[in-house]
């Protein structure tokens, strides 16, 4: 799925016009990435490499007007990041009810949702992102920093709401009965193959400007049951907010995880400015800290990251220096990312 990218530069910049018959539309977009990751050799796990990964994503979407005079819209994508394996069609598919400035949907992967930053300003990628899949060994893959936190209930099929408030922002409601994202004791999945899963989930969320030019805010909240356990409950928080001062751009993101039955919550503060030099060029720098309870040592990184416009194609390279990935001190990670990626 796709974060919330913010930049003073790069916002919209390679998107060209989708192929459209009819009322229906396709579009697109391709991610081919180099990352390279070196281990420090304190660390007890992990393995330093580099390689490409890529991302290829179809867009199809109908459009039109219901019998009864409401609008709708349904659609899918088709993605494949070069690990899915049978969930290829599992991404943005939707069917809307639209009335107004409401919007009714059921889908995945679709409604507004917690997986976004807005203190990663230029190519989107924070910590999280940039050290996941890097490196091999228990203590290795289970790095502290959050990205979606919580249940992340948008990742399974569901029910949602949309309410637009002009002038102000969009809020949303969503509930899934059977959440295959939740990491609770036992592993439920019912979002393709109709299975009754015991654990559901909620998320409710606001993203907008307040009426303030240049503000962007966003606040999420989500939590996951289990059924006849309430006490085996996660819950999880995302609030963040950006502000554009011409070419400089600041964010700043909170996120919590909690898990209730172990001592296992996480929180974790980030920040980020962002300069446009030029019209295409953009920079950017990030700091996050994420504290894990029951862990020796706060998890950190500083990234900077550089961007550059050039129309239908967007150049990103990053650097990010990460200490105490797992939350055990000596787990240290230095990440280099570039990137091109293109809309169509």
């Amino acid at each position: 799925m796709k974060k919330l990218l913010l930049t003073t530069a790069l916002i919209g910049s390679t998107l060209v016009a989708g192929n459209a018959i009819a009322q229906t539309t396709v579009t697109g977009n391709l991610n081919i990435a180099y990352k390279a990751l070196s281990v420090d050799p304190v660390a007890s796990s992990g393995t330093t490499g580099r390689g490409f990964g890529n991302e290829q994503q179809i867009n199809i979407q109908n459009k039109g007007k219901l019998n009864n005079g409401m609008e709708y819209a349904a659609g899918f994508s088709i993605e494949n990041d070069g690990a899915q394996t049978g969930t290829l069609f599992n991404e943005n598919v939707y069917i809307d009810f639209i009335s107004g400035n409401t919007t009714f949907t059921i889908g995945v992967d679709h409604i507004q949702n917690i997986d976004r930053t807005t203190s990663t300003l230029v190519g989107g990628m924070e910590a999280g992102d940039l050290v996941i899949g890097n490196s091999t060994g228990t203590a290795a893959s289970q790095s502290i920093f959050l990205t979606a936190p919580g249940a992340d209930p948008a990742q399974a099929y569901g029910f949602g709401v949309m309410q637009t408030i002009p002038g102000i922002g969009k809020l949303s409601a969503l509930y899934v009965p059977s959440n295959g994202s939740v990491s609770l004791s036992t592993s439920t999945s019912g979002d393709k193959t109709f299975v009754e899963g015991d654990v559901a989930a909620y998320e409710v969320g606001f993203v907008g400007d307040l009426g303030v030019k240049g503000l962007n805010v966003h606040l999420f909240k989500n939590q996951a049951n289990r059924l006849h356990a309430e006490a085996n409950k996660r819950v999880g928080e995302n609030y963040g907010l950006s502000y554009n001062f011409g070419s400089v751009t600041v964010g700043y993101d909170l996120k919590k995880d909690q898990l209730v039955t172990a001592s296992s919550d996480v929180k974790q503060n980030a920040y980020g400015i962002a300069y446009a030099v030029t019209p295409e060029l953009s920079l950017a720098a990030n700091y996050t800290k994420a504290d894990k309870e029951g862990t020796a040592a706060d998890a950190k990184a500083k990234t900077v990251t550089v961007g550059y416009n050039l129309g239908a194609v967007a150049l990103f390279a990053t650097y990010s220096s990460m200490e105490n990935v797992t939350g055990a001190a000596g787990q240290d990670r230095d990440v280099v990312y570039l990137a091109a990626r293109t809309n169509f």
